[in-house]
């Protein structure tokens, strides 16, 4: 096999291992199951939407759990759009609030090894009220 050959298969699996690692986050969210954090999320993952930022595993439940306080129950999300560049993942999404109200993000992963390192979100629109 010749060296691009090579880089390619290296570039599509490292694709494919950042893209699932985003959807079984989005899957723990969705289903309820912070327990699988431990996953698709590394010890040193960093969330910057918080300050101070959401640190590993734990930091992501505890983001989780305060999202389901806030929001008075278990959201749902559905990725609407998802785009894979190496190690960065760009997701726009739709949660769906206990009160069947809508907001939409956009996120931004890094992943490496098949585990999420950091994210950025940005919300769409306002807050419903």
């Amino acid at each position: 096999m010749d060296h691009d050959n090579m880089t390619e298969r290296k570039s599509s699996e490292l694709t494919d291992e950042s893209e699932e690692a985003v959807r079984k986050f989005f899957d723990c969210y969705s289903n309820g199951r912070p327990e699988d954090f431990d996953e698709c999320v590394a010890p040193d993952y960093l969330d910057y939407g918080h300050t101070p930022p959401g640190i590993g595993p734990a930091g992501a439940r505890d983001d989780y759990e305060n999202a389901v306080r806030q929001s008075g129950g278990l959201i749902t999300y559905t990725i609407d759009a998802l785009i894979v560049d190496g190690d960065m993942v760009a997701v726009v999404w739709t949660g769906t609030l206990p009160s069947a109200a809508a907001i939409q993000g956009l996120s931004l992963y890094r992943a490496t090894g098949g585990m999420l390192r950091s994210t950025r979100h940005a919300l769409i629109g306002d807050l419903p009220v």
